[in-house]
């Protein structure tokens, strides 16, 4: 079995470049418009959305625009980067949420988009 894509959802479609493209790297692969008939029945959500298909390397994501906050929950995404580092500082230059929980044997580092999804940065082995 071999993991095709994440989808997520944000609220400001000005993240995708901001956050998606140049925080984290990630192309622009397309974009599309989900319509209202489909959304309802594939989520029974009744509203057309922009959806955007980003990739880097073999992590693909399509990022579904919609408006509204996000509920909370324990979901994220573990990407593994060669400078998690210089990620986390690049990402709090640009005012997104960082977290970093100091531990003995390694720190924890989050780091968030503008509608809460939260991202772990493991470093590259």
């Amino acid at each position: 079995m071999k993991l095709e894509h994440i989808a997520l959802t944000i609220s400001e479609p000005d993240e995708i470049n901001n956050f998606y493209q140049d925080l984290l790297d990630l192309k622009l692969e397309k974009t599309f418009h989900l319509s209202k008939r489909l959304a309802d029945k594939i989520f029974h959500i009744s509203k057309e959305t922009s959806v955007f298909i980003l990739q880097k390397e073999n992590l693909r994501l399509e990022v579904f625009v919609t408006f509204g906050r996000k509920e909370r929950s324990f979901n994220h995404i573990c990407l593994s980067v060669k400078n998690r580092e210089e990620l986390l500082l690049k990402a709090g230059n640009k005012n997104y949420d960082c977290i970093r929980i100091k531990r003995d044997v390694f720190d924890l580092m989050f780091i968030k988009d503008k509608y809460g999804n939260i991202f772990e940065l493991k470093e590259n082995s």
